[in-house]
């Protein structure tokens, strides 16, 4: 008996095994009567076996066949299983990344372009904001504190620096401070400035408006370095302590084993490892006694 070598003759004797006439072996295997008629003699003759034998309206399958399409059966199951693998790993996915003021200021934001190259298989969809893990409104969020929503995982995913600035042109002229607003990881740099300057001249909740701002008045502002020193026009104030944060990665339990939140908290991890391609500069002859108190 000579061993048969193509995977489309198991293919026939299953489907006659299943639906027991050669026209509903057809309709399966989206073909004709005469194909599955011709496949299946021909895999008798070539076998030396009786596979089939007509039984009234039906083809009964002999104990060969039955043997045959068993092993049809496991080895469909199996490409099956290869097929969804491979579809899971190679279909375009998409994750949604939020994240608040700090990170908006991080160096992550220069890594973006890169995405398309670096990941193309993944649609990344970044967006400054909260939003809920626990309802489904994004998939991982990016903060420098600590979130209270229930079974989540934390990881960290980097650190940032945050000093006190000003713009290059009021350096010693500085007139008072910008707070930002509900920004709880700047609160030790307000204190501090509280303290130096008086009460705020203004509050913003957006820390690259502050930036804006800070170059064209004499004011000075809590920012991250990552933002500060690609500005060119700002100065950092020496006189104020500069501050590191973890930054933390948070995202659903149910989500532990998933690839693509990994795939994208690799990512996250490779950008806030990348050197910064600026120097902080500090402003020329700053000190305490150059502020002006409680203005």
């Amino acid at each position: 008996m000579r061993f048969m070598h193509n995977w489309d003759d198991l293919k026939y004797c299953l489907a006659l095994k299943r639906y027991g006439t050669m026209s509903g072996a057809a309709q399966a295997l989206k073909t004709n009567v005469a194909t599955v008629s011709r496949r299946i003699h021909g895999l008798s003759d070539e076998l030396g076996i009786q596979l089939f034998v007509k039984d009234g309206q039906k083809w009964k399958p002999t104990q060969f066949a039955e043997s045959l399409a068993s092993l049809a059966e496991t080895t469909n199951a199996e490409l099956e299983r290869i097929q969804l693998e491979e579809d899971s790993e190679t279909a375009p996915k998409e994750v949604r990344i939020n994240y608040d003021d700090m990170i908006r200021q991080s160096r992550l934001m220069g890594a973006v372009s890169d995405l398309f190259e670096t990941i193309p298989t993944i649609t990344f969809k970044l967006r400054f904001g909260p939003a809920s893990l626990g309802f489904g409104e994004t998939d991982i969020f990016l903060s420098t504190t600590p979130m209270e929503e229930g079974n989540l995982i934390q990881k960290r995913v980097g650190t940032l620096r945050s000093a006190v600035w000003c713009g290059s042109a009021f350096q010693g002229k500085l007139q008072s401070w910008i707070r930002l607003e509900s920004n709880r990881t700047m609160e030790d740099h307000h204190a501090r400035l509280k303290e130096a300057m008086g009460v705020e001249h203004m509050m913003l909740n957006d820390g690259l408006l502050c930036a804006e701002v800070i170059q064209r008045a004499p004011f000075a502002a809590a920012l991250v370095e990552d933002y500060a020193i690609r500005q060119r026009g700002l100065r950092y104030l020496p006189e104020f302590e500069q501050i590191e944060h973890p930054v933390w990665a948070y995202f659903h339990a149910t989500r532990k084993q998933d690839k693509i939140i990994h795939v994208a908290l690799d990512w996250i991890q490779t950008a806030f490892k990348t050197p910064l391609d600026g120097l902080a500069i500090p402003a020329k002859g700053g000190t305490k006694a150059t502020l002006p108190i409680n203005l």
